[in-house]
């Protein structure tokens, strides 16, 4: 029937055999990819056209239906971290913490991880896709817990940085609250008719300031010579001192897959009814991070001006995310988990345990 069809000349469109494009770029091995080339081989003038992009498009706007599994795998999501904030303390490991939000998701309906728990405690808190979780938490320390279910095939995604003895130090309280300004000025700026890339500056011009403030910058402006290749003079952003500590992007579609197309990456790239996706700003800290700069001088004077104020605030990493829908109201915050600094150290105090 395929063979007879590719006789008319009209070009075939192929999907790739795989769930999730984060993990499947190249579908070269697969049943279907063999298939293709073979009548590829066959009829050597076949155009084979790749019908992702159409796919795409067609999923980045939700249905009512889909929305309504997104917020039901949301909640359950809620009920896990929440959970995991009247049990954590000091002594605890990462699996630990790991087991008890996965249990909870599955007691609450979900049927698996939506991905790879990140459960970072101290310096594994500063890198992003971090999943050994197997350290020890120490007392005085933040934990990055980035974790959530899938429900009916529908995933979500929640990230809360708690601290492992109940309250935040001073120093932890300044930089969450950087990351929770920049969070709220996203927010301010994914509406109906927005554009999602005054979503992601609005929020990175908070952090730049906030960093400023706090020394780990020298101006909410000033620039270095990165390690990774850019044009400053294309690229202007790509190459502030901000953008050290502020190393990823602050948002990305929900639904089938937990990176999912989103309307707003599409046409005049401004949100719309539909959209389903997470806003979910961070800083991370290390040292380790100035070590990997090229040594010239715009940077050695970087160094010198933050170096010590780096040392303060070494192996804190802080990341906040939550889930929004976009409706014919607006824009609706969907993973109702306490997220500022008073409403997690009051939960986590509720267990009697905590006294700062």
């Amino acid at each position: 029937m395929v063979d007879s069809l590719t006789a008319t000349g009209l070009p075939v469109y192929s999907l790739g055999d795989f769930e999730a494009a984060d993990f499947a770029r190249a579908d070269s091995l697969t049943r279907g990819a063999q298939f293709l080339r073979g009548l590829q081989a066959k009829r050597p003038g076949l155009v084979i056209k790749d019908a992702h992009p159409i796919v795409n498009e067609l999923r980045a706007r939700k249905s009512d239906a889909e929305l309504a599994l997104i917020k039901k795998a949301t909640d359950i999501s809620v009920e896990g971290h929440t959970e995991l904030m009247r049990r954590i303390e000091p002594g605890m490991h990462e699996y630990d913490l790991q087991a008890i939000i996965e249990y909870t998701f599955r007691r609450g309906g979900g049927e698996r991880p939506a991905y790879g728990s990140i459960v970072g405690a101290g310096p594994n808190g500063t890198q992003l896709h971090y999943m050994k979780d197997r350290r020890e938490m120490k007392p005085g320390e933040v934990v990055v817990v980035d974790a959530a279910t899938e429900y009916d095939g529908y995933a979500t995604d929640i990230t809360r940085t708690l601290p492992v003895s109940g309250f935040y130090t001073p120093d932890q309280k300044a930089m969450y609250q950087v990351v929770r300004d920049g969070q709220a000025a996203a927010e301010r700026n994914s509406k109906p008719g927005l554009s999602i890339r005054a979503a992601q500056d609005s929020s990175l011009d908070v952090r730049a300031r906030g960093l400023a403030a706090l020394g780990l910058i020298e101006s909410a402006s000033a620039t270095f010579d990165p390690p990774w290749p850019a044009d400053c003079a294309t690229t202007p952003r790509a190459c502030q001192q901000v953008m050290l500590w502020a190393i990823h992007g602050i948002s990305h579609g929900l639904g089938l897959e937990v990176h999912d197309p989103i309307q707003a990456n599409y046409g005049d790239r401004t949100f719309r009814k539909g959209d389903a996706f997470t806003i979910e700003p961070g800083i991370y800290i290390s040292t380790h991070a100035l070590d990997v700069l090229p040594d010239t001088p715009k940077n050695r004077a970087f160094i010198a001006a933050v170096k010590n104020t780096v040392k303060k605030y070494e192996n804190t990493g802080v990341r906040i995310e939550d889930d929004y829908i976009i409706t014919e109201k607006g824009l609706e915050r969907i993973s109702l988990v306490p997220r500022e600094i008073a409403e997690i150290e009051a939960l986590m105090r509720l267990r009697g345990r905590i006294t700062p």
